[in-house]
């Protein structure tokens, strides 16, 4: 069954701000990938949501999130109607697939299990940590999850409504002590060690600041700083990274914000090349710059085979497009953090 992504966008009183890309696949088929079991390998803690004032985000940085505000909770496609398809045990896709809204998986492109919802509106987080750069899970890493705003404002030290250690396997598994109650979204936060502050979009309120049973993304990425700055280094020579007024300085990634973005095969999770990434009407004033295949370069012609790119100078809410698809992707930047865009193809 084909269905429509939502973006969600984060609006304060007089702009419109987003935070944290996550995964995007346009008009999609229904995800393949076999079928998991929740483990309890896991271990974390929970806290309390943090009050967010949007007026606190006047003149920060934009960034932003790709996450489907309907009642599939975050995921990317679903088999079937929404809510009224599966009962607890059976197999689902998406979220949307089970009559509960919850749908047990601990990455994007598998299918779940429908299970039952947690007690008292709480909201249950599974995923896995993974490298953006070898596609493997990552283990004994914490995980913090926080209201969007909060992870605008202050990625690395904002309070956390839910914190995690990943296990051995990179899976995490954790419910909220309390109901998600952020108005714009969810946002996973992984970092430390090897990798920098990086933030992935997991989950949108159902209505107001009402959350399903389940968060909807389930790849939560960790881009390793070792990663970026060895690209800020490859590209400090190109003149569209260059600038002379320190504020307006794209340079080095992370520190001065940007994306960095993958596209992907729904059915592999591989990148996919000669792929195209622009605004989805076309045009976009943002920079984008592709991954050569050595690994030794970028270039502003399209993606190789790691389908891996960087993308800066993106305006508020950008909708991005992967050319010749339906796959759309909205996002921005933030100084501090390394955002991820993924987009997925069929």
């Amino acid at each position: 069954m084909l269905r429509p992504i939502w973006n969600l966008s984060l609006m304060t009183v007089v702009s419109l701000t987003l935070i944290a890309c996550g995964d995007s696949g346009g008009t999609t088929n229904d995800e393949t990938g076999s079928t998991t079991t929740p483990g309890d390998d896991t271990t974390g803690g929970t806290g309390t949501t943090p009050t967010e004032d949007p007026s606190e985000t006047m003149g920060t940085p934009t960034t932003s999130t790709t996450v489907d505000p309907d009642t599939t909770n975050g995921d990317t496609s679903t088999s079937g109607p929404i809510g009224e398809t599966a009962a607890d045990g059976e197999a689902c896709v998406g979220n949307g697939d089970c009559q509960s809204l919850a749908c047990e998986k601990f990455r994007d492109l598998e299918d779940g299990v429908c299970a039952a919802a947690p007690d008292g509106g709480n909201t249950r987080v599974m995923g896995t940590l993974v490298d953006f750069i070898t596609q493997e899970p990552v283990a004994s890493t914490e995980l913090r999850v926080l209201g969007a705003l909060t992870a605008l404002q202050n990625p690395v030290g904002g309070e956390a409504v839910v914190m995690a250690t990943s296990g051995a396997d990179g899976r995490v598994d954790v419910t909220s002590a309390a109901p998600f109650d952020a108005a714009f979204g969810m946002v996973a936060i992984v970092g430390g060690g090897d990798y920098y502050t990086t933030a992935t979009g997991i989950a949108a309120p159902l209505s107001g600041t009402s959350y399903g049973p389940m968060n909807g993304n389930h790849d939560m990425w960790a881009v390793p700083t070792a990663k970026l700055t060895e690209w800020s280094g490859l590209l400090a020579d190109d003149p569209d990274f260059m600038s002379d007024d320190p504020d307006m300085a794209v340079l080095p990634l992370g520190e001065r914000g940007g994306v960095v973005g993958f596209v992907r095969d729904r059915a592999t999770g591989m990148g996919v090349a000669g792929k195209v990434v622009t605004g989805d009407d076309g045009m976009t004033g943002a920079t984008v710059r592709y991954l050569s295949e050595d690994g030794l370069s970028f270039n502003s012609d399209a993606t190789s085979s790691s389908g891996l790119f960087v993308l800066v100078r993106p305006g508020l809410a950008e909708v991005f497009a992967v050319e010749g698809t339906d796959t759309t992707g909205t996002c921005g930047s933030a100084i501090g953090a390394a955002f991820v865009l993924i987009l997925t193809v069929d």
